[in-house]
């Protein structure tokens, strides 16, 4: 469900490279001295779009500190810490929980059971902590597989599903903002299941698993206008939000970033088809 949240390198600034790389280690960092070394294989750049937008939203304070990555030593790294970082890595790993077991009791993975049985020791904590968000994902992974394994689910409702877990998430106190945050969730988390429905049409289809495209009659080339009702309605709520700190970075993901697999993956494929 995850990786395609992420920015157009290209059109940043190495300013901005540096500080988009630094909540991404500082997330990375953050698992590890929370959780430990095999809850970073969840790390993603979906969830550092999530904690850069918590932390502009409530102009967080962030401690830096340069440190030698032992993945690439050569090079000492800026990494960012406060606590709306630390509050993505906790939700990093317990909606990687949720969809590792979901993976075992929906397909029999086995690595869908391995890595569950590896994060369980964390969950009672993190679940203890966001008793409201470990229901939402809980709750919305649940009804997703039902309807899924259904031949009567309708797609916009198992869509919904996706829409419903990241509102929850999205929300890291009930305050204010809130409403405007668990729309753009809701919107965001649409479009995400559309873009993998999309990015994983052929194998689907191969492995003869469940994508709503196909009760939907839609091709992957087919959807673009439909995902683009999706992110603009994520967009609309987005720019509802008062703002100013990497504001850039995160314009550049939503308004191009999470375009870059389609272009490539779907619409490169459908121009090499073509020529």
């Amino acid at each position: 469900m995850f990786g395609t949240i992420i920015c157009n390198k290209n059109e940043l600034s190495e300013e901005e490279l540096a500080r988009y790389q630094g909540v991404y280690c500082g997330l990375c960092r953050a698992m590890k001295s929370r959780y430990g070394q095999w809850e970073r294989m969840s790390l993603n750049y979906d969830m550092t779009f999530f904690a850069l937008l918590l932390n502009g939203l409530y102009d967080e304070n962030n401690d830096s500190t340069m440190i030698r990555c032992p993945i690439h030593p050569l090079k000492e790294r800026m990494i960012f810490q406060n606590k709306y970082i630390e509050y993505a890595a906790d939700m990093t790993v317990l909606l990687a929980y949720y969809k590792a077991r979901d993976d075992w009791e929906d397909e029999r993975r086995l690595s869908g059971k391995l890595y569950s049985n590896l994060l369980k020791k964390d969950i009672a904590q993190i679940e203890q902590a966001y008793p409201r968000q470990a229901a939402g994902v809980r709750e919305s992974l649940k009804r997703l597989m039902e309807l899924e394994q259904s031949a009567k689910s309708i797609p916009d409702e198992v869509v919904n599903c996706s829409g419903r877990m990241l509102a929850e998430i999205f929300v890291y106190e009930e305050d204010f903002w809130s409403e405007t945050l668990r729309k753009f969730g809701y919107e965001l988390g649409r479009f995400i299941y559309l873009m993998d429905a999309a990015l994983d049409y052929e194998q689907d289809k191969k492995k003869n698993t469940y994508n709503p495209l196909f009760s939907m009659n839609q091709t992957p080339e087919q959807i673009e206008l439909i995902l683009t009702q999706a992110i603009g309605n994520a967009t609309a709520e987005f720019e509802k939000l008062p703002i100013i700190q990497d504001v850039d970075i995160m314009r550049n993901i939503l308004y191009g970033g999470v375009w870059q697999m389609y272009y490539a993956r779907v619409k490169g494929k459908e121009e090499n088809n073509g020529k």
